[in-house]
């Protein structure tokens, strides 16, 4: 079992670094799924976040700064954009070769159901990309620490060289 750590702050590139790592992947004819949460911009101000399926580029929303649902800051969490997610994490976990989620933290947590299925990769013998958010603490990202075989922090410095060690990672 592989799973590798992306962690860091806010806005680094993390989601950029791990889409890029799934295209390059698929260009080589591996079967990739899981899930990215991107930032939904109107006006270029962040007004919520989107979940987007690796394999079919379908979307949901995760989170929006209107709606209802559990709140994590300004934003509502959008309880059945996790079950989305959590739909496309069971089918990567039967379909594919390597499985990225993105991401584990405050927002995602507030799904049981997402939060149940994200617990699945650890015990898969698929080859897992997960990312975290930085300053979580939390069981489930304590037990991801435990069974990661890589943790990597990404910075501003270090992200140009990412996708090549997250390939040579992945293929070992």
């Amino acid at each position: 079992m592989t799973i590798i750590i992306l962690t860091e702050a806010p806005g680094v590139g993390k989601t950029t670094i791990v889409r890029d790592v799934a295209q390059k992947l698929k260009e080589g004819g591996v079967r990739v799924g899981g899930v990215v949460s991107r930032e939904i911009r109107t006006n270029n101000v962040r007004t919520g976040f989107e979940f987007m399926d690796l394999a079919t580029n379908d979307r949901d929303i995760l989170a929006s700064i209107t709606g209802n649902g559990p709140r994590v800051g300004k934003y509502y969490v959008n309880l059945s954009g996790c079950r989305f997610a959590a739909e496309r994490l069971i089918n990567a976990l039967v379909t594919s070769e390597v499985i990225i989620c993105d991401e584990i933290g405050p927002m995602e947590l507030k799904s049981k159901e997402l939060v149940d299925v994200v617990k699945n990769l650890l015990n898969t013998d698929k080859k897992v990309t997960v990312v975290r958010h930085q300053k979580l603490e939390h069981p489930l990202a304590d037990e991801f620490r435990k069974k990661s075989s890589s943790l990597i922090s990404i910075n501003l410095r270090n992200r140009e060289g990412l996708i090549e060690t997250f390939l040579d990672r992945l293929s070992a």
